[in-house]
Parts: C-alpha cells; structure tokens; sequence
C-alpha cells in the first residue's frame, strides 16, 4: 500500500496548524483566565509562554520545513513543563490539553517534515 507523499503532508499540517493554533489558546487561557493555584495573571509570564511559539509563526506559514523542525525542538520544552504541571498536586484539567497537544504538534511537524520532503523529491 502506498501513501501519496503531498495528500499525507497536506493531512498533517492541517492538524500541526490546529494544534498550534489550540496551545496558544491554551497558553493563554492558562495565563489570563484560569491561571494555577497561586498564581496570578501576568503579562510577561504569557509573553514568556507565548512568545518562542509565535517565533516561528513565519515559517509556518510558508511552509518551511526547517522553522517546523525548530518548532518541534521548541515544542519539547513546552512538554517537559506541562508533564511537570500535569503531575503536579496543584493540576488543573488544562495541562492535560497543554500535554496532549504539545504530543500532537511534535508528531504531526514531524510527520510534516518527513512527508513534505519526500514529496518534493
């Protein structure tokens, strides 16, 4: 059985830009209106949490595969964090999102990476 290359990267960067697009609502829901116990709203901390992911907000559009590269390294920073927050007495629902989406953005970019370069072969 054989996979058509374009039709499975185009599939896969469909949910790379759904998952992306659904941790930055995440990241600033979990800033701005459900924030963790003892923890209060703050700008710089969005800014801290949303500001590496807009980096490579560019690229994405464009469809470059090496900014989806890069954001997939960046991405496992953002999932050591919500592992440590999804176990943490003080969990919230929302890291568990944070958690499964930082799982699908890694997986579905490289996906993207592999199968959009085989397609442009």
């Amino acid at each position: 059985m054989s996979i058509d290359n374009a039709r499975a990267a185009a599939l896969s960067y469909r949910l790379l830009w759904t998952a992306y697009l659904l941790e930055l609502l995440v990241l600033t829901l979990g800033t701005w209106v459900w924030p963790q116990q003892g923890r209060e709203p703050s700008l710089t901390i969005w800014l801290v949490r949303t500001v590496p992911m807009l980096i490579f907000l560019p690229g994405l559009r464009r469809r470059d595969l090496r900014s989806c590269v890069w954001l997939c390294f960046v991405i496992l920073l953002y999932f050591m964090v919500a592992v440590t927050e999804a176990m943490s007495p003080y969990r919230f629902w929302l890291n568990y999102i944070e958690l499964l989406l930082t799982v699908v953005i890694f997986t579905s970019g490289m996906l993207f990476v592999r199968w959009q370069a085989r397609a442009l072969r």
